[in-house]
């Protein structure tokens, strides 16, 4: 059964990520009122863990019933590091960019970060899911052996541990690791004085994990009356979580989601916060697309075009902003730039999406690019070895 609130959940979020981009990219921010501007960057900020909480559901839905059959675990691990391998590329393309316009970015600068050993001012997510993907055999493995007990686990211990390990000498300044090497500790840890935009690889499985749980709550409901009380239930129970969290958080937290310092030093807030937050998304979109059937599926798939390029999206949408790189000088001009590259973005995305599924010559090159990342994803996997071919 597919349930499009999914798609357009994720298509939702992609739309508040590239917006996010555009309001700092054109200074929009300087000019609504305080609380307003706080109001809407704190919105911005639930974009990332929406879309890595779906990337988790995700995997529940369409590759763990493959993982299940142990003759096809080999050909699931290629896919997921063919796709690592295709983030990591389209990284490196919007790193070249900023080479080309960028004096910050020299030579040697560049070619560290494209090796994970630097920061990219708007493109870090696709640098977190090229390892991801690469760790996600691993994760089903774990999921379908022991369930989703140790990761839930796992993943709260690491959460909960931040109250000491944030308090461990940093790596640069006290134990005198090289930059390059501090910058590494910090994207995979999350610990650390760097300003990396994160959120760091281990800290995000949390949010990977609740997508997990999340899969598996959805994929329970198997009829469609069923999946009505589920998430109707689900909705209910975020929206509570949600009202009474925002009524007891800490002074400061609130400003401090969207601001992005929480998600800079990976505060446990962030994540509780922006979990609870993606799932109320997620809830509703499913409610208002699957439960009320607002609209038609054919419109719906028409609007989630974004969820459908969001590789391609995250890359050349970003890539447009480092090469335009806009100056407007007073609010009308910073309001018609930001509608142009905002519109520009979504023309991108949607004349892909429509090229690559009606066009022969697109279909066959993107086809073509596959087939380089399967081939060298199904070397990866053969000398790395997996847990689909080496555990059992």
């Amino acid at each position: 059964m597919r349930i499009v609130g999914v798609d357009v959940a994720r298509s939702v979020a992609i739309t508040m990520a590239m917006a996010s981009h555009v309001w700092a990219e054109t200074d929009l921010g300087g000019y609504p009122p305080y609380d307003l501007s706080l109001v809407l960057r704190f919105m911005f900020q639930i974009a990332p863990p929406t879309f890595i909480l779906l990337f988790g559901t995700m995997l529940e839905f369409v590759y763990r019933p493959r993982w299940a059959d142990p003759t096809s675990r080999p050909g699931v691990a290629v896919r997921l590091m063919s796709r690592a391998l295709q983030c990591w590329i389209l990284y490196a393309i919007s790193i070249f960019a900023l080479f080309l316009v960028d004096d910050g970015y020299s030579l040697p600068f560049s070619i560290g970060t494209v090796l994970f050993m630097g920061n990219s001012p708007y493109t870090e997510i696709l640098k977190f899911y090229a390892v991801v993907l690469a760790l996600a055999p691993l994760l089903l493995w774990v999921r379908e052996k022991w369930g989703l007990i140790p990761l839930i686990v796992a993943s709260l211990l690491w959460q909960v541990a931040w109250l000491w390990l944030s308090k461990l000498p940093d790596a640069q300044n006290d134990l005198g690791l090289p930059l390059h090497a501090a910058r590494i500790v910090k994207f995979m840890t999350g610990f650390g004085d760097l300003p990396l935009a994160g959120p760091s690889v281990m800290h995000g499985l949390t949010l990977v994990v609740v997508g997990l749980c999340l899969g598996a709550f959805l994929a329970d409901s198997a009829a469609r009356e069923n999946l009505g009380r589920r998430v109707s239930g689900l909705l209910a129970a975020s929206t509570l979580v949600a009202v009474l969290g925002f009524m007891v958080m800490p002074q400061g937290t609130f400003a401090g989601m969207s601001n992005m310092s929480l998600r800079m030093i990976s505060h446990p807030f962030y994540f509780a916060i922006g979990a609870v937050m993606a799932v109320w998304l997620t809830a509703f979109c499913i409610w208002l697309g699957d439960i009320l059937n607002v609209g038609s599926k054919a419109g719906w798939a028409r609007m989630t075009f974004f969820g459908r390029t969001s590789m391609f999206t995250f890359a050349w949408g970003n890539v447009l902003l480092y090469l335009v790189q806009p100056e407007p000088q007073d609010l009308n001009s910073t309001l018609l730039w930001a509608a142009l590259l905002l519109g520009a973005i979504c023309a991108m995305s949607f004349f892909f999406d429509q090229a690559v599924r009606r066009s022969e010559f697109v279909g066959a090159a993107m086809k073509k690019i596959k087939r380089i990342t399967d081939g060298i994803a199904r070397w990866l996997v053969q000398i790395m070895g997996s847990p689909a071919t080496s555990w059992r």
